[in-house]
């Protein structure tokens, strides 16, 4: 009904104008004598041949574009200007103003998308490309000579950290794509980390703790492996003495605690921004200011907290809140 006086009030002009020219015709007709009864036989004729060829398929036009104006203003509240939001303007230039917007977005997110294709391509093969020529200075280094040897090791195992780093930063435009919740066994997640860093613990003489538990989660094994590398990580990078404990909390908290460095307050709020790398970063001259990032965006696709605590020279504690609540069926 709404529809339906929308559309007259729209088309009043045309229905006064009618309106005037049946009371022209009925004048004319009174003025010459002519019966009324035959004017208005002829407004009813002429009226009704108006109604079923113009107005009903005009309202039926009128109707789908208001409704598909309405679907589409439903849609992109955000795009529509005020002026459009108040309902100000006629709803035919709404509709068009609108789909103009849709078309400029549709253009724009195939851009993206393409831009987004090729830079993955690009950097996905400049990452496979360079592991080449690391595996080769693997070989050359366990076969050469003892001197320095491990030292060159440990700045390849960075070399390599940083282009999973790459690859990581890369796939998370398509985490989502990737996800595979399942119950996983968490210990055996870290402890492939761990082993993937002892080399490093055992240059340094840090001492790592893995703790015996049996915490399960719902979570995605390999993004779950790559969040934690990253914290042993910065970890191992920020601890000189000691060593790093991993530990689980009840209700399913995993802890990650080492006796590094340390987090000042001033950047303790900062550690998850891109790019920051804080005092500890600056003095280290070896950060990207992506690791902690990445970890964040992807907990945060996975619904899962992270807490860190810390103090200079009192080392970091790193939990992250792996419960998920069950998932109601009907």
């Amino acid at each position: 009904m709404k529809t339906f006086l929308s559309y007259i009030k729209e088309r009043r002009g045309v229905l006064l104008a009618a309106l005037i020219l049946g009371a022209a015709g009925a004048a004319l007709f009174t003025l010459h004598g002519l019966p009324l009864g035959d004017l208005f036989y002829i407004l009813a004729v002429t009226g009704m041949l108006c109604l079923i060829l113009f107005f009903a398929p005009g309202y039926v036009r009128y109707a789908r574009r208001v409704r598909r104006y309405r679907e589409l203003k439903e849609g992109l509240p955000e795009l529509l200007p005020a002026q459009a939001r108040a309902d100000t303007l006629p709803e035919a230039l709404l509709l068009e103003s609108i789909e103009d917007l849709c078309r400029r977005l549709q253009e724009q997110e195939t851009n993206h998308v393409k831009r987004q294709a090729d830079m993955l391509s690009y950097y996905t093969l400049w990452v496979h490309q360079v592991k080449t020529p690391m595996a080769a200075m693997r070989l050359i280094l366990q076969s050469g000579p003892q001197a320095d040897r491990e030292a060159l090791m440990q700045e390849l195992f960075k070399i390599e950290r940083y282009v999973e780093m790459v690859l990581g930063y890369l796939r998370l435009e398509t985490i989502t794509q990737d996800l595979r919740l399942e119950m996983c066994p968490v210990r055996p997640i870290a402890a492939r980390a761990a082993k993937k860093f002892a080399p490093q613990f055992i240059y340094k003489k840090l001492t790592l703790n893995l703790e015996d538990f049996s915490l399960q989660v719902v979570t995605d094994e390999k993004w779950l492996l790559f969040v934690i590398e990253q914290l042993l990580s910065n970890a191992v990078k920020y601890t000189n003495t000691g060593g790093v404990r991993i530990a689980a909390l009840a209700g399913d908290v995993l802890l990650i605690e080492d006796t590094g460095v340390g987090i000042g307050a001033e950047d303790l709020p900062r550690v998850f921004q891109r790019g920051f790398t804080g005092r500890n970063g600056r003095e280290e001259g070896a950060s990207t200011g992506l690791g902690l990032y990445l970890v964040k965006r992807v907990l945060d696709t996975l619904h899962t907290p992270i807490d860190i605590k810390s103090q200079p020279g009192a080392g970091t504690q790193v939990r992250l809140f792996l419960h998920r609540e069950p998932i109601a069926r009907d």
